[in-house]
């Protein structure tokens, strides 16, 4: 069968719309070919809708060289405390200051609830803390705070989705614990 541009399979709807182009005659292709049958043109096939290229991130030299783990230096670091004994167990001991810790589980198990309660117990110890909340609105945070206790002074709420937003909140606080709930809500905007 020969296929000439607008007809063929695609035109009849039985295949998906080419996604290549001839960038000389137009001619359309499903895959791509070295040799437009339009025109006859060699290297002219170019993908249509094609995405941009992944950005990538070029080696940079490291700040230190890599050594045995049995080499490197222990630090004693202060473990601070959740207010929640089987959190702290699991935690080894406590939040280590600057740890970024993901808390996972199934849908609806209570890790929102725990982690108001964990900020709510770090509040009441008069550092700041900032929760951020993506998935629910601060009014429906605050009704579970009040139903579990967790209203406290040194809490800050906020709800947002744009990572821009959450770091001027950031900023703005300069907590000692920050929340995220959750972190597959927030976006960036570039």
């Amino acid at each position: 069968m020969a296929t000439t541009r607008g007809s063929g399979p695609s035109a009849r709807g039985r295949a998906a719309a080419p996604t290549w182009s001839c960038t000389e005659c137009g001619w359309g292709a499903a895959k791509w070919v070295g040799r437009c049958p339009g025109c006859q043109a060699w290297g002219t096939m170019t993908e249509v809708g094609a995405p941009e290229p992944a950005r990538t991130t070029a080696a940079a030299p490291p700040r230190s060289p890599a050594r045995p783990i049995a080499d490197v230096e222990i630090a004693l670091v202060a473990r601070r405390s959740t207010g929640v004994g089987e959190l702290d167990r699991v935690l080894g001991g406590g939040l280590v200051p600057g740890a970024v810790i993901l808390l996972a589980g199934e849908p609806g198990v209570g890790k929102s609830t725990l982690l108001l309660d964990v900020a709510a117990r770090t509040a009441r110890t008069g550092s700041r803390v900032l929760y951020v909340t993506g998935e629910e609105s601060a009014a429906q945070v605050r009704l579970r705070a009040q139903r579990i206790g967790a209203v406290e002074d040194g809490l800050m709420l906020a709800a947002e989705g744009d990572l821009g937003a959450l770091l001027g909140h950031v900023e703005a606080v300069g907590p000692d614990l920050l929340v995220v709930d959750s972190v597959q809500t927030i976006a960036s905007r570039e």
